[in-house]
């Protein structure tokens, strides 16, 4: 991550300086079992990869969309503001997963790139 590039602080899909730091514990796991371990239970993937402020970005964008949406459609029926609701939920869920698979991914390519 670039010091000079702050906006990079809010990515949630960027790597942190704790994680290139940590980019050999990193790149030792398994990316199938971290994102596996989130889809079962968001902290488990948090604990077996040790890192979680991606994970917490991610889920505070989904609740701030939640909320400006809940606002927007005060006046909607119940049901499809719960299917929007739903599907925020899901998209995030999906954004979590992905990350936390993906840094492991990008931990082995820094490992390999340092190694050559």
């Amino acid at each position: 991550m670039s010091k000079s590039n702050k906006s990079s602080v809010w990515d949630p899909f960027e790597p942190t300086i704790r994680d290139i730091e940590r980019t050999e514990e990193l790149a030792s796991q398994s990316a199938f079992l971290a994102g596996l371990l989130t889809f079962v239970f968001l902290p488990l993937g948090m604990i077996y990869l040790n890192r979680g402020i991606n994970s917490l970005k991610i889920l505070g964008y989904g609740f701030a969309i939640a909320f400006l949406i809940a606002i927007l459609s005060f006046n909607k029926p119940e049901e499809e503001s719960t299917a929007i609701g739903e599907s925020i939920g899901v998209i995030g869920s999906i954004a979590t997963i992905v990350e936390n698979s993906r840094a492991v991914t990008l931990a082995r390519k820094r490992q390999a790139e340092k190694d050559s």
